[in-house]
């Protein structure tokens, strides 16, 4: 294992055991708030946790630079709208829903960085947004369709908390993420030191009870500086993806710690919504459409150097019929037939794999060469008709290729049976409604395919072969 690949698998084991911290965190807060105001919970937690850091790193801190300040300061002042904003409401809300409802940062944090950086969300992360609103709705509204302001509170801090987490990832790069923290804290403990004598009152000497001391004490180590703190540093080695669903986990943490310490019941609406919410954070980070990619994509089964894929080892072709070698319910053309004849004698076995009935499949088969194969009916993106292809030709999966123009039946079907595929081009663009329908969504994939730069991967696009 390479020393990269050793920092990156320590930083996701890391953000994990924060969002552990974070989530365990929520109780403690839940059960202080009703004792100490919000605003001096969250002075004394993150200036306890400043002075502990600032003491392990004082040789650092003397040589802090305006850079870093400044840069501390910006993320102070954003974490401590997030965490007055998700404290107060846990006070107004329960902890499970506050956890949930915490998470939308990872819904959010795309956006968020369109709106700094222009960089344009994905279509995926607008269908996840859409996801992830229901499933706030589902957990937060009334049967009133009214919202509690304990939960708008905590959507607020979720939009906080993206913010954040854009800034940490421009900032963590070029700074020393240590010395980031300890300002960071600092300006979040002094915001809500000034502040709360205003909105709360003064400190008082019987709010420092033994179980507020003990809470205090878990969130400044476990959730501030193991959980903040861990987080700016892992942050500069994990990979964003998987460290924002490893953050979105907070969540399942804090439901499960209030269910089991708090004894909150979730009502199996709130349950539905939390699994959407889940939904959409995996929808953000992962990106569904790379299950569906063909493994080429070409203009046409006319442009494929089928020397090549012979001298690979491939000796099965499988081949789509409509609009992949003709248009859809054409006849053999002379194209198609000196194509199929060449593969032949070239030494492939050919079969044709087609959803359409006997008669068009055999129609299509008889004019050609009559050694091929056939399949009709077959129930493509269903695997057992790929299967049963190879065991006709009697290949296997490591020398059959399938060839097809659709990418959520064709290519599909051969990628879950484990078949070497390529996608190419539609010979005819006018097509029936249902398939116009399915090359809609077929182009959200290809988008995606494209930004990857994998359409450039294209070894057999040598025409070799003139037809």
């Amino acid at each position: 294992m390479s020393a990269d690949r050793k920092k990156e698998l320590w930083a996701c084991l890391g953000l994990l055991f924060v969002t552990l911290c974070w989530g365990l965190g929520f109780v403690f807060v839940k059960t202080s708030v009703e004792v100490i105001p919000p605003l001096y919970l969250l002075g004394l937690r993150f200036s306890i946790a400043c002075v502990i850091l600032a003491a392990i790193f004082i040789k650092r801190l003397i040589r802090s630079d305006r850079k870093v300040i400044r840069h501390g300061l910006v993320i102070g002042i954003v974490l401590f709208a997030a965490m007055a904003l998700q404290t107060y409401g846990c006070k107004y809300t329960t902890a499970g829903k506050n956890a949930f409802l915490t998470t939308i940062y990872v819904i959010l944090v795309p956006f968020v960085h369109f709106i700094f950086n222009r960089v344009i969300p994905r279509m995926t992360y607008i269908i996840a947004a859409f996801t992830g609103f229901l499933g706030i709705g589902l957990i937060s509204l009334t049967e009133r369709l009214s919202i509690g302001s304990g939960d708008l509170m905590t959507i607020g801090s979720g939009v906080c908390y993206a913010l954040q987490i854009v800034l940490i990832a421009r900032y963590a790069h070029d700074d020393d993420p240590f010395l980031l923290v300890i300002w960071e804290f600092l300006i979040t403990s002094v915001l809500a030191f000034v502040i709360a004598p205003f909105v709360s009152g003064p400190l008082r000497a019987d709010m420092f009870t033994k179980d507020t001391i003990e809470s205090i004490l878990f969130l400044a180590i476990a959730a501030s500086i193991l959980g903040f703190g861990l987080q700016v540093v892992c942050q500069k080695y994990a990979p964003p993806a998987p460290a924002a669903i490893i953050m979105g986990m907070e969540a399942l943490f804090g439901a499960a710690a209030s269910c089991i310490f708090l004894n909150e019941v979730m009502t199996p609406r709130m349950m539905t919504g939390c699994a959407l919410l889940i939904l959409a954070m995996v929808m953000v980070e992962t990106d569904v459409t790379a299950f569906f990619y063909p493994d080429e994509y070409l203009d046409s089964a006319y442009d494929i150097d089928y020397k090549k894929l012979y001298e690979e080892g491939i000796r099965g072709i499988i081949f789509d019929i409509d609009n992949t070698l003709v248009m859809h319910d054409h006849p053999q053309n002379e194209r198609s037939r000196q194509l199929l004849l060449d593969l032949s004698g070239m030494g492939f076995k050919i079969l044709y794999l087609s959803n359409n009935k006997e008669e068009r499949v055999k129609s299509f088969r008889d004019a050609g060469t009559e050694d091929a194969m056939y399949l009709f009916k077959a129930g493509k993106p269903l695997k057992s008709g790929y299967l049963k292809a190879m065991e006709m030709m009697q290949t296997d999966k490591g020398s059959t290729v399938f060839i097809g123009d659709q990418l959520f039946t064709d290519v599909w079907g051969a990628k879950r049976a484990g078949i070497r595929n390529i996608l190419v081009r539609p010979i005819d663009p006018k097509e029936e409604i249902q398939i116009v329908l399915k090359r809609r969504l077929e182009s959200v994939v290809l988008s995606s395919y494209r930004r990857r730069k994998l359409d450039l991967v294209r070894p057999h696009e040598k025409k070799q072969l003139n037809y």
